[in-house]
């Protein structure tokens, strides 16, 4: 895997005071204080989404290409990409990054700066047809979010291998890319590299790639081998107990002994106590739906059930991160009827677990202190900007929500102001019975952008949440109760 050596978010260098293991109050603000680019804090809004992989690979049945294919057997008949955007939409997700270049080469787009595309597909379209286009259009249809997958590492191109000539032709495609299909969220650049079609192999400059992306479409993150999103390091996904988004920027830079993407525990005051540079790098967890991520016909029952979903939408989505789901139709362009049923079911139960706030609709909430009317802690009632924090003075804030009678709930979700950083390390949910004696249902570390408490199903009317532990005051955004 490569990685450039340069970050592009942002950065703080820390004053560490060390006490034991005890990082200083001055580095644990200082870590508190980084914060994420508008770009970075725009995504974290799409949480859940799809890689919608689809290309000569799936009309050649492989899940590598190895370049020789030749563009006229690039042919898919009633291809409608409206109906690929409401499957998605269908399916609760919020957006598509689509494979416009995997590591055939192939381009599936009318481009300039290559032959190996489908404008010499004369079997399809008459050589006039462009699948980039189609789906951008279906997207801004259905109010989906539209974002591409370009791999860096091209088994075709004769220029790979040849350093600058590469990169000019690479930063050439992303160029159309980015200027000829409308708002980009997302590039994915693949972290998988290899040699080209004479063995040769390349040196990206990915600085150029990056710039190249960030000039053209400011508000675009760019995932995979990228500075604004990191990738949980392979196909797998095991969630950590404390998800922090702010990191030693060396993860970025290459990781290096005993630092790596795959690692329980990037974030903790232990990690980057002797950190000089941190960088907010918040997690995008990529994963097929199947074994793989192209169409086989061998995988059509290997689909992960619903209840895998939600064990990986709790540790992804529910824990500080992002879910970009592989789903992939067949060669006709049509999705397989066992995946339709699990997403489609797996869509269902989340608006069932997440449509009704309890907060909202029956309760009421007050807090141990205010700092001000304009933190007041109604505001994690609204759908806003605002937030609550406690004044300075009170070290353990807590808030309390009550109902005049009892309800049913087992899930409790919270979220941070990270425009101003992540702050929490320690919280705890507690119930009060009639007598006013409180009971533990859930004790939690990390929150940032979202945090889903999962609660054994209880039913209380006063529910009790206190921060223990915070790198400096919390800023807390909303609360919902489900």
């Amino acid at each position: 895997m490569i990685f450039p050596v340069v970050a592009r978010t942002p950065k703080v260098k820390n004053k560490i005071e060390k006490c034991g293991e005890k990082m200083s109050k001055i580095g644990i603000q200082n870590a508190s204080r980084v914060t994420p680019s508008p770009r970075q804090l725009k995504w974290q809004k799409y949480e859940y989404y799809c890689l919608l992989s689809f290309g000569m690979n799936t009309i050649k049945n492989v899940e590598w290409g190895d370049g020789f294919a030749v563009p006229e057997s690039f042919w898919i008949e009633n291809l409608n990409t409206d109906d690929w955007a409401k499957y998605v939409s269908d399916a609760g997700m919020s957006a598509i990054v689509f494979t416009a270049k995997h590591f055939d080469g192939f381009c599936l787009w009318q481009t300039e700066m290559t032959d190996y595309s489908v404008k010499n597909c004369p079997n399809w379209r008459e050589g006039k047809g462009d699948l980039v286009a189609d789906l951008a259009n279906s997207c801004r249809k259905y109010g989906l979010g539209f974002g591409l997958y370009v791999s860096p590492w091209d088994r075709h191109e004769t220029s790979y291998g040849k350093g600058k000539a590469y990169d000019d032709f690479f930063c050439g495609l992303l160029t159309e890319l980015l200027t000829k299909y409308g708002d980009i969220f997302c590039v994915w650049f693949d972290p998988r590299v290899g040699t080209g079609v004479n063995g040769t192999e390349q040196k990206f400059d990915m600085q150029r790639y990056y710039d190249t992306v960030h000039a053209l479409q400011p508000n675009c993150v760019i995932g995979g081998m990228g500075p604004d999103l990191r990738w949980q390091g392979n196909a797998k996904f095991t969630p950590r107990k404390s998800e922090w988004s702010v990191v030693p920027s060396r993860l970025f830079e290459g990781g290096g002994k005993k630092l790596n993407f795959g690692d329980p525990d990037l974030g903790s005051e232990k990690i980057i106590a002797k950190e000089e540079n941190l960088i907010w790098y918040p997690l995008e967890v990529s994963i097929p739906l199947r074994d793989h991520w192209f169409y086989h016909k061998d995988d059509d029952y290997s689909a992960k059930t619903k209840d895998r979903l939600w064990k990986l939408y709790m540790g992804s989505v529910g824990s500080n991160g992002a879910l970009m789901l592989g789903i992939c139709p067949d060669a006709n362009g049509k999705f397989h009827e066992t995946d339709t049923s699990i997403l489609q079911s797996f869509a269902r139960d989340l608006k069932l677990h997440f449509s009704y706030n309890l907060l909202k609709e029956k309760g009421s909430i007050t807090a141990s202190s205010t700092l001000s009317e304009l933190y007041r802690v109604e505001n994690l009632m609204e759908d806003d900007e605002h937030f609550w924090r406690a004044e300075e003075s009170d070290k353990t804030p807590s808030f309390t929500i009550r109902f005049e009678e009892p309800e049913l709930f087992d899930k409790l979700t919270i979220r941070e102001n990270i425009r101003n950083g992540q702050r929490v390390e320690k919280f705890e949910i507690f119930i009060m019975d009639k007598k006013g004696k409180k009971r533990s249902v859930f004790k939690g570390t990390t929150i940032g952008n979202k945090k889903i408490c999962p609660i054994n199903t209880v039913r209380a009317d006063e529910i009790l949440v206190v921060f223990e532990k915070y790198r400096e005051k919390p800023e807390i955004l909303s609360v919902s109760l489900n």
